[in-house]
């Protein structure tokens, strides 16, 4: 009898074990995919979706290919998503769509090279609103392949490359539990590499992205592996990596200028307050060194200078400020709330800031980290102006999604704040046009016979002041013509969506509205 009773509560605790687990799992599950916005209303794009035709923009002021000055008074020809002439005296077919270009600037579409989707789809039309024509996916999952193909298909959205998820180095079961809650992918010996490139080559992903817990042997795996695969290496300098490492390896772009200076604190033996005079002093000496390293190496370099910038603003003054001063109105509520999962890993409201400061701290600890950050700042606008100095291949990039960077509208803020640090409006076009397109050996970027009509006209003429890019008339990508209207009706589209699913109340912190 004891037996029977003791066997039916066994049978009993395991059924409840095994339904609190089950219970467990779904409420996890949808909260990681609700912290990487996943459970947001989704837009009905197929209200945007238009057709390729053929179209002429005419009497129009077009970017050279240097991206250098405006030529004046051109008609460009799109037939079948393509560009068939630019000229001063092009004939136009009488099936044409005419866009009358007089007095307006017409540039290629831009380029960011650095974003994150996570699973905010409704970010494909901000960054089309925003001019946007083609996104680097830096994180890259089965459903951003998915996405990839549709663009290609007709859905409205920028042409993506897609990177592998980021790797690191990890003991299997916390492998099992990053690749679930972050998108992470492990290595746990070097024999993976091959693995890793294989998948990565079937799966049909553009790069392989190394991350910064990467450990060296395994770097060099997958480095040795790249010499005989062709999706390049990208990413981050693992902390147990050198620069004479990098220089030496077959990568071929590092995902942010940061790497550079995180690689240059090491070398000088971190950052100590006392000493901050002499490490600015060290990154000067080193910098134009590695800008020659850099361009010999023909190496890219993503910018990412907006976001550093906003780190420190958003650590050391009012949070609320930094949130005020972005369009948070469109970024998909599930990346900015607090959840029960996202504290520390992803969030941007004052209650679930990844980069704010929390806890009780002594005003002496609050000075060093104000001063790390200053320090911080200072190394990457030294090394980002050595590099474009030495005329390195620096590529736009933002790191979208990461605070306060807003999917589409922070490039234009990233555009910005290169010509604050000392590029030349040319240079900075060409970091979003030019040079990426050329990275990614694809014909698009600038506006010549036989390229993709990727195409961003502007009221204002952006090598008058870079602001400029903000002035948008219309968008063509891949010969496919959005109209202001129509990129107006995109964001109220992605804001509706968000206010439907917003838990938390932003009016506080918001001015957006329709102010693109």
């Amino acid at each position: 009898m004891n037996t029977k009773r003791v066997k039916k509560w066994s049978l009993i605790l395991l059924g409840f074990f095994l339904v609190s687990s089950l219970v467990t799992f779904v409420w996890m599950d949808y909260q990681i995919n609700r912290m990487w916005g996943g459970q947001t209303e989704i837009v009905k794009y197929d209200q945007f979706r238009t057709p390729q035709q053929t179209i002429a923009i005419t009497n129009t002021n077009v970017l050279s290919p240097d991206a250098g000055r405006m030529l004046h008074n051109q008609t460009v020809l799109i037939e079948n998503g393509t560009i068939t002439a630019v000229s001063d005296s092009a004939p136009i077919p009488t099936n044409a769509k005419i866009v009358n270009g007089k007095g307006k600037y017409l540039i290629p579409g831009l380029f960011d090279s650095h974003i994150h989707l996570w699973q905010s789809q409704n970010d494909l039309l901000l960054y089309l609103a925003n001019g946007v024509t083609h996104i680097r996916e830096l994180n890259g999952n089965q459903e951003h392949l998915e996405w990839k193909s549709a663009i290609r298909e007709g859905r409205p959205g920028p042409d993506l490359f897609v990177a592998s998820a980021r790797i690191n180095s990890n003991a299997f079961f916390t492998g099992l539990i990053e690749d679930w809650t972050a998108n992470m992918m492990s290595m746990n010996s070097k024999s993976d590499a091959e693995k890793i490139y294989g998948n990565a080559t079937n799966q049909q992903f553009d790069a392989i992205k190394v991350y910064t817990h990467l450990d060296k042997e395994h770097f060099l795996a997958l480095d040795k592996s790249s010499r005989s695969h062709k999706l390049p290496l990208l990413g981050h300098i693992p902390k147990t990596v050198t620069l004479d490492d990098i220089w030496q390896s077959n990568m071929t772009e590092l995902a942010h200028t940061e790497e550079l200076v995180k690689a240059l604190f090491r070398e000088f033996g971190g950052f100590q307050r006392e000493k901050q005079d002499e490490l600015i002093s060290f990154i000067e000496s080193r910098s134009h060194d590695i800008a020659k390293h850099i361009t010999e190496k023909d190496m890219a370099i993503v910018s990412t200078i907006r976001l550093i910038e906003g780190i420190s603003d958003q650590r050391h003054a009012p949070l609320e400020e930094s949130l005020r001063n972005v369009q948070l109105a469109y970024v998909n509520p599930g990346i900015t709330e607090l959840s029960p999962l996202s504290s520390k890993v992803m969030g941007w409201l004052p209650d679930s800031n990844i980069y704010r400061i929390a806890g009780n701290h002594t005003q002496d600890a609050l000075e060093s980290d104000k001063l790390y950050w200053e320090a911080y700042v200072k190394a990457n606008h030294i090394l980002l102006k050595a590099l474009s100095d030495k005329n390195a291949k620096v590529l736009a990039g933002t790191d979208a999604n990461v605070p306060v960077m807003v999917p589409g509208f922070s490039l234009h803020e990233e555009l910005e704040s290169l010509v604050r640090i000392g590029l030349t409006e040319q240079q900075v076009l060409f970091s979003a046009t030019v040079a990426p397109a050329s990275h990614m050996k694809i014909l698009s970027g600038q506006i010549k016979i036989g390229y993709q009509a990727d195409l961003v006209l502007l009221d204002k003429n952006p090598l008058d002041n870079i602001s400029n890019t903000r002035t948008i008339n219309t968008v063509i990508s891949n010969g496919r013509l959005y109209s202001k209207e129509t990129l107006n009706m995109m964001l109220e589209a992605v804001e509706n969506a968000n206010d439907l699913s917003r838990q938390h109340n932003i009016k506080d912190f918001t001015h957006a509205g329709h102010n693109h």
